[in-house]
């Protein structure tokens, strides 16, 4: 039997759906019965328990032979200490897996996560390995590469302004990963065996700038005057804290932006067959950004009332 945290999140969902597709058993630990209800529906087994409660995190593990371990990549936008709240989850993540003698353990790390300090919330995750590499246990990093989800976000201004505004240098190329790979790597790391611990990055399925992205969400999307606009960093910054994000975590999106435009967030690995994944920029703006600009072009067409 195999342990998901995180289970009714893009990349635990994958894991939980794969794991069950191969067959095996599938304890899904979630924060609400009503969220785990469809996995339960496809044959997992759920479990309801919050990420920092240590004891019914032990009994969730109990019996596994392999847990896919996960803290929460998305920032609680008015989170007044997000590094506090990771490192509870982590601390009683650690706890639990030892407390039920688990041998196999999966994480969802980032690149980047070779820093202890530096690069906003991914120094979390360098917490994450740090701690369950004291584990008796074998251990698999997956260091994943910066999300393609995370361009859902501008959708709102490509179909308004046909631009795509971000802080980062246009030319930084970087390792752009659909997040449903992650959850099948993760999947397959879980069952093949292995003897020892390792990290693996995932860098998706090549290298890109957000210059390129641009260009490719425009052929897709048939905008041919879409363009990419570099906010400043304090432009970027007063945008957050328009939409409500807390002055804290603003200056962690802001440490984020830094690491990544001076490259201290880098990947280590040498792009391989191992470290790259199959779904391409091009699939994923026509598959999942492109109807999603197409819904909300089609709310801006439809009759108004009177």
């Amino acid at each position: 039997m195999f342990v998901v945290t995180g289970a009714t999140g893009r990349t635990g969902r994958v894991v939980v759906d794969e794991l069950l597709r191969a067959g095996r058993a599938v304890r899904a630990i979630g924060r609400s019965r009503q969220g785990l209800a469809p996995l339960e529906a496809v044959g997992a087994e759920s479990f309801v328990a919050e990420p920092t409660d240590g004891p019914a995190l032990a009994d969730a593990f109990t019996g596994a032979e392999g847990v896919y371990v996960m803290v929460q990549p998305n920032y609680i936008p008015d989170s007044p200490d997000f590094p506090a709240h990771q490192r509870a989850i982590v601390d009683a993540m650690t706890a639990a897996l030892s407390s039920a003698g688990v041998r196999r353990v999966v994480t969802l790390s980032s690149w980047g996560a070779d820093k202890a300090a530096g690069t906003g919330p991914v120094a979390g995750l360098h917490h994450l390995e740090q701690q369950t590499n004291t584990l008796d246990a074998v251990v698999t990093h997956l260091r994943a590469g910066y999300f393609m989800e995370n361009l859902l976000s501008q959708v709102e201004s490509i179909h308004r302004a046909e631009v795509v505004a971000a802080p980062f240098d246009p030319d930084i190329a970087m390792p752009f990963i659909a997040t449903a790979d992650i959850g099948r790597a993760a999947a397959h790391s879980l069952l093949t065996p292995a003897s020892a611990s390792d990290i693996l990055e995932l860098q998706g399925e090549r290298d890109l700038s957000m210059a390129e992205v641009t260009e490719v969400i425009g052929k897709i999307a048939d905008l041919p005057q879409l363009r990419y606009v570099r906010q400043s960093v304090e432009e970027f910054a007063a945008a957050q804290r328009r939409a409500g994000v807390s002055q804290h975590v603003t200056s962690l999106m802001v440490e984020v932006v830094h690491a990544i435009n001076s490259r201290h967030t880098a990947t280590l690995q040498p792009r391989s067959p191992r470290t790259t994944t199959p779904t391409s920029i091009e699939a994923f703006v026509a598959e999942t950004l492109g109807p999603q600009l197409q819904t909300a072009l089609a709310t801006d067409e439809s009759p108004r009332g009177e």
